[in-house]
């Protein structure tokens, strides 16, 4: 197995992590849950300019980000987490409406996407790339 090394943390570390921590914890017990994610939104909100832009939630796991733009009419959404336990939470969470989402199982330092969004977002996956490596990747 080949294994990316960037200052000593490994991808299969994190990876490793993030599912444990999705393991012992649900969403709503992460120091990051929001039950309305009103930041987010009104972000998103911002930069669509009344639209409803193909997006990308990098990080995005068991939020409920996905859910509420659901809920607004957005139709090209995707969810991009390195867990599956996280992403397994919110499609179980959202029952047959998960269909409507792509979701990506990945780490967002090695993924190449193959397709683009028209609005990337990220609200609590970035910062804990802390090898300044990971973080140009």
């Amino acid at each position: 197995m080949w294994i990316m090394t960037f200052g000593g943390r490994t991808a299969v570390d994190r990876k490793r992590h993030w599912e444990r921590v999705y393991t012992e914890k649900s969403a709503h017990e992460t120091s990051w849950y929001q039950a309305v994610p009103t930041p987010s939104l009104q972000m998103i909100r911002h930069a669509a300019d009344g639209a409803t832009p193909s997006l990308i939630d990098v990080g995005g796991g068991a939020s409920l980000l996905a859910d509420v733009l659901l809920e607004q009419g957005f139709l090209d959404l995707t969810v991009l987490d390195i867990s599956a336990r996280a992403l397994e939470q919110a499609r179980l969470r959202l029952g047959p409406s998960a269909d409507r989402i792509e979701w990506i199982e990945a780490d967002v330092t090695e993924f190449v996407p193959g397709r683009s969004w028209e609005v990337w977002h990220d609200r609590a996956a970035f910062h804990f790339l802390i090898d300044p490596a990971d973080r140009a990747r």
